[in-house]
Parts: structure tokens; sequence; C-alpha cells
């Protein structure tokens, strides 16, 4: 299976359309079916199924698609040493990044990062813990910003611990000025984000055995800052939105006792084996974490 093909298979993955893959590649959509074909005949086995919805892998397909984004990981990464000895800086950096992390940490990295190397495509997938990590196991995304309580199997180097805050509304009134214990949370309503979107808000609820009562299950976390605004209960958040600027549209931003952190790191498959452009970002990266430490 040439690079092509492999390229043409991981598209189609991703798009879950021929003609979508076709327009991305540059190719005709004749070329596309004839690349699918040739490879079903190369493997003996289908690959793709064609529905009115579009196209999905089968089982097989499945299981090979790790392995051929893995060998295009490893392809990019040699484009980009070579350019790199020849004192150029080319390729493609794929990204894998949760919402806080997208709100407050890309913003100051991937702007500079792209002045000082505009040949690298920098591409950017937000999406929950579990996404993240699915997608760097697949080669879908080289480097993912994480919590280390979700990348589990991954190389994963931590940069920030960043601190969990009560997010409550202006008429709140809690025991102590500034800060709201586990105790005083209970029985309240909560507005909740969804188990797989972020861990370590559901673990603290686990650990103070807070039962969440909540009829708002949210995403992203401005929704869920608007929804404490009007009065729909409390919220667990990263205390890093707020230090970078995040509107808390009047809500109280409170302490809490017992305080529970996160630690927001990067993960990838192999240090070791990253690309010249990850390497870069990740250097770029940890910078930042040291400058955010010192405020």
């Amino acid at each position: 299976m040439t690079l092509l093909a492999c390229q043409i298979f991981s598209t189609i993955a991703h798009e879950g359309s021929f003609a979508r893959t076709a327009e991305q590649l540059h190719l005709t959509p004749s070329a596309i079916s004839h690349a699918v074909s040739t490879m079903e005949a190369e493997c003996g086995f289908p690959l793709f199924t064609r529905t009115k919805s579009g196209v999905t892998m089968t089982a097989a397909a499945e299981n090979l698609l790790p392995a051929i984004q893995r060998l295009l990981a490893s392809s990019e990464s040699l484009d980009q040493s070579i350019a790199q000895i020849n004192g150029m800086h080319k390729g493609v950096l794929r990204l894998g990044v949760f919402n806080s992390a997208c709100v407050t940490w890309l913003p100051q990295l991937v702007p500079q990062f792209q002045l000082d190397f505009p040949g690298i495509d920098v591409q950017i997938y937000q999406g929950s813990y579990a996404d993240i990590c699915a997608w760097v196991k697949n080669g879908t995304a080289e480097i993912g910003f994480l919590s280390n309580s979700s990348a589990l199997d991954l190389d994963f180097e931590p940069l920030y611990d960043d601190k969990l805050v009560c997010i409550a509304p202006a008429s709140y009134r809690p025991a102590r000025p500034g800060c709201v214990s586990a105790e005083e949370l209970r029985g309240q309503p909560f507005v909740s984000q969804l188990a797989d979107v972020d861990a370590d808000i559901q673990s603290y609820f686990k650990t103070n055995d807070l039962r969440v009562d909540s009829r708002c299950y949210i995403v992203d976390d401005q929704s869920m800052i608007a929804m404490v605004a009007c009065g729909r209960g409390f919220a667990i958040m990263p205390e890093l939105m707020f230090k970078t600027g995040t509107d808390p549209h009047g809500c109280q931003v409170l302490r809490l006792e017992p305080a529970a952190t996160r630690s927001i790191g990067l993960a990838c498959l192999a240090r070791g084996a990253l690309s010249p452009a990850a390497r870069q970002f990740a250097a770029r990266a940890r910078a930042y974490a040291a400058s955010l430490r010192q405020k």
C-alpha cells in the first residue's frame, strides 16, 4: 500500500465521504474510488461500506487504521527532519485539545508559533479527554493536551497544576467569604459537564460524596458560566479559565475546601518519536506553563 493510498484511507475514515476526501486531497472522485478498489484488492477484504448517509469503515478497516495513522505520522516526521536539516520548517502539526485549554493556552501559543514557522500547518482538534486519547492513539493528533487522570497509557508530561474553583450565583452567601466547603455544596443543584468532558470534576464529586442534582449537562465552559449566572445551579471549573481573562458574568468565583487540582500536560505515544514541529511546540508549551506558575 503506497503512502498516497494510506492518506486516502485515513482521510476517508476521518471525513466519512469519498467526495470530501477528493476535495481535500485535490483528486477526482473516480481516482478515490479506484484507489479504494485497489486497496481492497490488495488487502483481500472490504474496507468501506457506502450508505445513504456517507461512508463507514468495516471492522477490518478499523483494525488497520491505527497502523496506517502511525505510518503517516512517521512519514511526516521524516519529511520535517529532512526539511530541518535543509534549514526549512514545513509540515503538519496536529493538536488534540480540550475546551479550557483551547480557550486559554492555544491563543497564547499558536499565533506566535505560526509566525516563527509559517511552513507548519497547525491543525487543531477539540474534544473530550476520551476523544483526545483516541486521537493520539490512532494518529489523528500527534500530541494532545490532557489531564493526568485521563492519559493513563500515554506518554504524559505534566506542565501545570490547575486549581478547581466553584462558580456560584451572585446571590449566594457562603459561610466564609471567598470560599465554599464541600459540605455547603451538598444538596445544591449543579450545572454539570458530561463525564468524558472533564473527568477531574467528576472525580471531585465522587471523592467528596457529592450527589450531582443537575438538569443541565454542558460541554463547554462558557455555557456553564451562563447557566450559573441565570440561576440554574453551581459549577466546578478550572481556575485557569479566570486567570486568563474569562468573564464570570457576575458569578462568584470561590475557593474550594477541600482544595482540588488537575494536572494539565501534553500526551503523546512517545516523546522520543515526536516530529521536529511537535518538539518545538512542546518546548513553547513548557515555557508558557512556567510563566503561568510565576503569576
